[in-house]
């Protein structure tokens, strides 16, 4: 099960990307999961539910992802000071870590780590929440596939977030992740233009919460 759960957690690591004008706002998204393996059906109904919700202004991006009643993660990067932090409770499992880092650690350890992606633009297009997106496939080494349906009006710091791949000359507003036997499909549901002044101190902090076990 734990196994399970951090592949979970690594697959939706990977994934995503970024350009354009409005560079201030928060999207929602809704997260299905779908598998032909039988040993997955207990886990995909614990996971009934997930969401990412994203949020970015100027040089501040955060990403929260609900993983259903399994686990929550929080990645929060600034571009400008080179921070990093990433929360993550596994709630099922009573553990609570914070991680405090830089995005030089990050880059180079994800340069080291990560599996390389084969970017292959498309033609297609479509209109998601009133933007135009055009198709992109992104394969790793291994044959798994993310496609990603991007739109060019939205600019976002990509930097340190794994959501957002920087090969993908767009921001994202539904993709769908092929790894390990399971199909993960993110769907945008909303987008608000603008993040509240008070609310973005709370969300862009860089502090690890009381509760959580600060790890490197």
């Amino acid at each position: 099960m734990k196994k399970i759960i951090l592949t979970l957690a690594l697959a939706i690591l990977s994934s995503i990307g970024t350009y354009a004008q409005l560079s201030e706002g928060s999207v929602s998204y809704k997260m299905e999961f779908s598998s032909d393996d039988p040993e997955m059906e207990m886990v995909m109904s614990m996971m009934a539910g997930s969401h990412m919700d994203l949020y970015f202004k100027g040089d501040d991006t955060r990403a929260d992802v609900e993983m259903g009643s399994m686990m929550s993660l929080i990645t929060v990067t600034n571009s400008k000071s080179e921070d990093f932090l990433m929360l993550m409770d596994i709630s099922m499992m009573g553990m609570k870590y914070g991680v405090k880092s830089t995005l030089e650690e990050l880059e180079k350890h994800n340069d080291t780590e990560e599996p390389k992606m084969d970017i292959s633009l498309e033609k297609d297009t479509k209109k998601i929440l009133g933007y135009k997106c055009k198709k992109a496939i992104a394969t790793d080494d291994e044959g798994n596939e993310t496609i990603f349906w991007y739109t060019e009006e939205i600019e976002v710091n990509k930097r340190g977030q794994s959501y957002l791949n920087e090969d993908v000359p767009g921001f994202p507003l539904e993709y769908e992740i092929m790894q390990g036997g399971m199909r993960i499909m993110m769907q945008a549901t909303s987008f608000e233009e603008s993040v509240d002044k008070k609310k973005a101190k709370e969300l862009f902090s860089m502090a690890i919460p009381e509760g959580y076990e600060e790890k490197t």
